[in-house]
């Protein structure tokens, strides 16, 4: 009787037995028990009547689809990986290629989890030239919506408003990415524990010294966000001087008032004051603040947001910290009108009225600059400003003093600046809205888009000639302020949008005169010391510059009413404030070198384009002076031995926009946009 070896080699041939391979069967695997690996089917599965799979194949299966996921993840986060050729385009920061160690199911989304999001162009289904995805009008491809990755962190959405799309047309052919030792020296990046391990929390400076930094907050920080009132604030200074035990609320916004006074003063003076440190030390009683449920909590709140919009090191995420001061006010009703009526004093009905503008106004800049959904829709509040009341009027406890024959300049201001938001809401509502086709129960959409935007520009007109003035107590700097602001609101109105994606010639004319007029403005501001560099104004200054050049390339009109000079005067002072603002904010620096090639091609297109018509007119003299045929030929002889510098003017420019050869935009624009917003 043969025994159960013969069987085995019987069934298995007189040649060598045919394995798996180390791996058990998928069947094995799952039990953990012992598999012999026979082919096409292991004892065990053989005995049970068992389907045999193979445990390799599987398990092949498996890695290649997590090899696929990190692959998305690096493409995703680390784009200047080249995943086809195995090997980076060019040397990269080690700590760039950083990943998250979460577990794969808490970071990869399934295709229901968000909406369908393009964070590439789709070359097939755009038309050719970048240009002609804002000029086709076609809304799902002109105005896609963008998924940055800023830094090391998951990816951003970064919609229409902020101007990126913008971007990328203009810089599509514009450079080629940032070499090796710019990429070195711009990836410098100062975390709040290495400033805190540098300079860490200060006590209290010299009084003295703390009230000239209270008097730089009032003075440039105040009229633009009026939420603190200044003579309470004096007297809390006085009191944390005087005593040793105070509330931690107090203690908190002192400091952080004398944090942005350092800051306004250091950028002034061209003194490094240590903001930062006064920053921690506030930081340092926070935690013991009742933040939700109190006016004072809520102005804590919004002295990190706007001290994040002015500190590039503090990584304060602006994001979130604007929902926090909009959950704040409608959790204390800050929306609705509450009057003395009800009970309250006028200094809190002013204060609450204040205070909700600032974050409306906060709200309505910063969604914006990243082109995001406005946060608290106009028709959620009561829109009711407040009353031109000097703090110094405003006395606790106590009815309104008798008013002083000076006009309240500062707080005139600040309600300008509000009204200014409503135009702004409007203008993100109707023209930077993804989806037009408004849904039933909403407002009407616009049926004459051009008339609408008519309107609105003749609104901005009518607000720019309401600016506050005082010949006996002028505020240059908050009337440069409002002219910015009216500037940038045209900016927006006019630039290319989804509701608006070809604007007309007129249109494009007056929106390189605002770009023109900004940064004008700002280079103003800058040679007087005026300047505060912030992420506001840098990014308005970077896409003021992206405007002008789009402008004066896409519209013939702009480009005949703009002389080649004074187009590189105006580009130059921007690229030497952005040089300036780079000592503060180093994303200035990677802006400058970003937008330094395409300003110097825009100028010399610009030198080419008059040259045919003076050659034209030589020609055209000429002509009239001949009357033999060899002195035609002469002409002919003249002008074929012109210089080729001069033979090139007769060439038509091609190489700046209209070039549809393929570079990594994304690289460039992460460059631009990365350290724009703080901490997100």
């Amino acid at each position: 009787m043969p025994t159960d070896q013969t069987s085995s080699a019987t069934r298995a041939g007189s040649g060598p037995r045919l394995t798996r391979g180390k791996l058990s069967c998928l069947r094995c695997q799952r039990r953990k028990i012992r598999c012999d690996g026979d082919l096409p089917t292991c004892k065990n599965c053989r005995n049970a009547g068992a389907i045999c799979q193979d445990g390799v194949s599987e398990r092949i299966a498996g890695l290649k689809l997590r090899i696929e996921w990190l692959e998305s993840i690096i493409r995703q986060r680390c784009p200047d990986v080249d995943l086809d050729t195995r090997r980076p385009q060019h040397d990269m920061n080690p700590a760039a290629l950083q990943v998250s160690t979460v577990e794969p199911e808490t970071i990869m989304p399934t295709a229901t989890d968000f909406p369908p999001i393009i964070s590439k162009p789709q070359q097939s289904t755009q038309p050719p030239g970048p240009l002609g995805q804002v000029l086709g009008g076609n809304s799902a491809s002109a105005h896609e919506i963008a998924m940055l990755s800023l830094g090391a962190s998951d990816s951003r959405y970064i919609g229409p408003s902020s101007g990126y799309f913008l971007a990328r047309v203009m810089l599509s052919k514009s450079r080629d990415p940032i070499n090796d030792a710019d990429t070195a020296e711009n990836t410098t990046d100062v975390l709040g524990e290495l400033i805190e391990s540098v300079t860490g929390p200060l006590p209290l400076p010299p009084k003295r010294a703390a009230l000239r930094m209270c008097d730089a907050y009032f003075e440039y920080i105040h009229p633009q966000y009026p939420i603190l009132h200044r003579q309470s604030t004096l007297e809390a200074v006085d009191h944390v001087y005087q005593n040793e035990s105070v509330a931690p609320v107090v203690s908190f916004q002192v400091f952080m008032v004398l944090a942005m006074g350092a800051t306004v003063l250091s950028m002034r003076s061209k003194a490094r004051l240590p903001s930062d440190s006064y920053c921690l030390a506030a930081l340092q009683v926070f935690p013991q603040i009742n933040v939700e449920n109190s006016i004072q909590g809520l102005q804590c709140l919004l002295l990190l947001l706007i001290f994040a919009l002015h500190s590039p090191s503090t990584r304060f995420n602006v994001w979130y910290l604007n929902y926090q001061c909009l959950a704040g006010v409608l959790d204390l009703g800050l929306q609705r009108n509450i009057t003395v009526e009800s009970g309250i004093s006028l200094l809190e009905q002013e204060m609450r009225t204040r205070i909700f503008w600032v974050c409306l106004l906060l709200d309505r800049t910063i969604c914006t600059i990243m082109g995001r959904p406005i946060g608290l829709r106009d028709e959620a509040c009561e829109l009711r400003l407040p009353q031109e009341i000097d703090d110094a009027l405003l006395v606790p406890n106590q009815a309104l003093q008798i008013p002083s024959t000076r006009k309240p300049l500062d707080i005139s201001y600040s309600i300008h600046l509000f009204r200014a938001t409503k135009i702004n809401s409007e203008i993100k509502y109707v023209a930077n809205s993804i989806v037009q086709e408004a849904p039933r129960y909403a407002y009407p959409p616009q049926t004459d888009i051009h008339g609408w935007q008519s309107n609105v520009l003749r609104q901005l007109d009518e607000w720019l000639l309401e600016i506050p003035s005082d010949i006996q107590h002028p505020n240059e700097f908050m009337h440069l302020i409002c002219q910015l602001r009216y500037h940038g609101l045209c900016l927006l109105l006019l630039r290319p949008s989804p509701a608006i994606p070809k604007p007309t010639s007129a249109a494009l004319l007056r929106c390189s005169k605002s770009a023109t007029a900004s940064i004008q403005i700002l280079d103003k501001m800058y040679w007087q010391d005026m300047l505060i560099h912030n992420w506001i104004s840098l990014h308005g200054l970077a896409l003021a510059v992206l405007t002008l050049l789009y402008c004066v390339k896409a519209e013939p009109e702009v480009a005949r009413a703009t002389q080649a000079d004074a187009l590189m005067g105006t580009l130059t002072s921007a690229l030497g404030i952005l040089s300036a603002t780079g000592e503060h904010w180093p994303a200035a620096k990677r802006c400058r070198d970003i937008l330094e090639d395409p300003a110097r091609s825009m100028v010399q297109w610009l030198q080419n384009q008059s040259a045919p018509a003076a050659v034209d007119g030589r020609r055209r003299s000429s002509r009239a002076q001949v009357q033999t045929t060899s002195e035609q030929e002469n002409l002919a002889s003249d002008v074929l031995s012109l210089p080729d510098a001069e033979l090139s003017l007769l060439q038509p420019f091609d190489g700046f926009l209209f070039d549809s050869a393929s570079v990594n935009i994304d690289d460039m624009m992460q460059e631009l946009f990365q350290d724009f917003i703080p901490g997100v």
